[in-house]
């Protein structure tokens, strides 16, 4: 978008990431607290409205990536849905609780109190709480995706958190070069061979607290695809078949799960033929084009 700028990355920041300049868009609200009473950053939002139009919008949720160690809600990965509000979408950008402050499964915790948030105040923000979508890219993928297939279990959601009343819901969901699977994750880093810049730490068994190539039972908890119901929403998935960071096999072993539960077409693979771990061929007008039907096929009958 031509109201998008790229600001570079602060080299003080632990683990710096190009940022966007939002100072163009219109109609926003930036920094919202989504937690009752918090007062962390990692517990915050930003949410973008069209520039013209009084709803309500159907509205995508994007949770960044940045394997459980980084990444920020205004950082380049957002680039992938903003263009969400030239399309008549609202578009929220969350951050979570990192690794280095909370452990599994409190960042879900946060990510459905900013659902629940978001859905509590539909009218001020002129949001349509019966369309709400969900998307991240590589651990946000991963949260995105558990998202949507753990509606309704009371384990991987604090309703102290505030918004009680709302529903974490949503209807759609669409996950970038997801992690998935901590297991295969695990399995994939120990015997991948060194990156360019050294060898890939095995950030899943870190995010996860145990080594999970040795407790394979009790790490299928942690499975998006442990959870489908018939109720699971539609589900977009987006892999690399090159990716050096994640397993792709992950990312058809979900979708076969869903479509064994809910029938064929209720997840949809999309086979990055040769692309790399967020390479550009996500970023492309073709890439976009694709995700924003999906979305439009589910919301815009």
């Amino acid at each position: 978008m031509d109201v998008i700028k790229r600001i570079e990355p602060d080299p003080s920041e632990k683990y710096p990431m190009e940022r966007i300049d939002v100072s163009g868009i219109k109609r926003k609200f930036l920094d919202v607290p989504y937690v009752e009473g918090s007062t962390l950053k990692s517990q915050t939002l930003d949410l973008y409205l069209p520039d013209e139009g009084e709803g309500p919008f159907p509205l995508i949720i994007f949770v960044h990536g940045g394997a459980f160690l980084g990444g920020e809600k205004r950082d380049f990965q957002f680039l992938f849905f903003i263009d969400g509000i030239r399309r008549g979408y609202a578009v929220a950008s969350l951050n979570h609780r990192l690794m280095d402050e909370a452990i599994f499964p409190e960042q879900v915790f946060d990510i459905k109190a900013a659902v629940r948030y978001l859905r509590a105040n539909a009218a001020k923000y002129k949001l349509d709480p019966e369309r709400f979508a969900i998307s991240g890219a590589s651990a946000g993928a991963y949260f995105a995706s558990l998202v949507g297939t753990t509606a309704g279990i009371p384990a991987f959601e604090d309703l102290s958190m505030g918004s009680a009343e709302a529903d974490s819901s949503v209807q759609a969901v669409i996950g970038l070069f997801g992690v998935y699977d901590h297991v295969m994750q695990s399995e994939f880093t120990e015997n991948s061979p060194p990156l360019t810049n050294g060898k890939l730490p095995n950030f899943t068994d870190q995010f996860i607290g145990t080594n999970c190539r040795e407790c394979p039972g009790l790490v299928s908890l942690t499975w998006p695809g442990s959870y489908v119901t018939k109720n699971c929403p539609p589900m977009l998935i987006e892999g690399g078949t090159s990716d050096q960071i994640v397993p792709y096999e992950a990312s058809p072993a979900l979708v076969e799960k869903i479509n064994s539960v809910c029938g064929e077409g209720r997840a949809t693979l999309t086979v990055m033929e040769g692309c790399l771990h967020g390479d550009p061929a996500y970023s492309t007008p073709e890439s976009s084009e694709r995700r924003f039907a999906f979305l439009d096929s589910i919301f815009k009958k």
